[in-house]
């Protein structure tokens, strides 16, 4: 099987494992960085190294869909313009090891920023 770069739905539980780790709220960027190393360190180089058109790591642009789409369900919030943090039920995502794109789309928060079975081109892949 081909390596790949990771899809937006495997950047959710990296993202949120980071954000656990720590407690409180921490600055974004160190987040989404950490976040990287934590899930995706043992992937070869090159994937780390493809851009898009406009020069953006594809790991990276993933991620940040991914601390997006958390936010909209409400796994994290934003404690200020560059500070986030975990919410309960993105812990209990991390304690079930499991964060998908239906356990995303099936909270309250979503259903009212989306509503209702929206899902995302990504998830629909």
């Amino acid at each position: 099987m081909p390596l790949s770069i990771p899809t937006v739905e495997d950047c959710f539980l990296p993202v949120l494992r980071v954000l656990a780790t720590v407690g409180k709220p921490v600055d974004e960027e160190s987040a989404l960085k950490a976040a990287k190393r934590e899930g995706f360190n043992s992937l070869p180089s090159i994937l780390h190294v493809q851009t898009d058109k406009r020069g953006v790591p594809l790991i990276q642009r993933r991620i940040a869909w991914a601390k997006f789409y958390l936010n909209a369900a409400g796994f994290l919030k934003h404690r200020s313009r560059s500070l986030i943090q975990i919410t309960e039920d993105g812990l209990s995502a991390v304690e079930s090891n499991r964060c998908t794109w239906a356990l995303l789309s099936s909270s309250q928060s979503w259903a009212q920023k989306f509503g209702p079975g929206w899902l995302p081109p990504q998830a629909q892949v």
